[in-house]
């Protein structure tokens, strides 16, 4: 697979990775970092500034399209510079795969690089999260070496969270 910051250029195949979504009934895009709320252009240019230099509250971090060949399989991101009090809220990393290439191993292989990205950024531990009826999400962490510690509601009322640490 192929890692890579956004770029202008990309707009089509971003519009096109979330209508896939939008096809499906689901309302928001895992690991977008606000892309359907933010006009396209101001969303790349904050996601490379995120990578550059960092945001006050969440430090530097990483956002990624990967790619399968030409076409886009999903976002990674990759929060490592996160405050303790976030990563178990948000978590260290997240994922989303469209939804027309799920069940295919991509989430495990995004996975595994984002935890090689953590590793050469020097970290020794990460926190993932997922709601409990995500069992695909949960299986992908799994793994990869995921160790469930804890379960919450507070993320979202009505759906229960779960964590996990994965040891680097």
């Amino acid at each position: 697979m192929i890692y890579r910051l956004p770029q202008i250029k990309d707009e089509k195949l971003i519009n096109d990775y979330i209508q896939e979504h939008y096809e499906q009934g689901e309302k928001s895009i895992s690991a977008s970092y606000g892309l359907t709320s933010s006009e396209y252009k101001q969303w790349v240019a904050k996601i490379n500034r995120n990578a550059a230099e960092g945001d006050e509250r969440f430090g530097k971090s990483l956002l990624l399209l990967c790619f399968d060949n030409k076409r886009l399989i999903g976002l990674l991101s990759i929060r490592y510079e996160l405050p303790p009090e976030l990563s178990w809220t948000i978590g260290d990393i997240g994922y989303g795969v469209r939804p027309s290439e799920r069940n295919k191993g991509y989430a495990t292989a995004m996975l595994k690089h984002a935890l090689d990205v953590c590793r050469e950024k020097g970290l020794t531990k990460v926190i993932l999260g997922c709601f409990r009826d995500n069992i695909a999400s949960a299986k992908t962490i799994i793994k990869n070496g995921g160790v469930l510690v804890c379960e919450n509601d507070n993320y979202q009322k009505g759906r229960i969270s779960q964590y996990y640490v994965i040891t680097l």
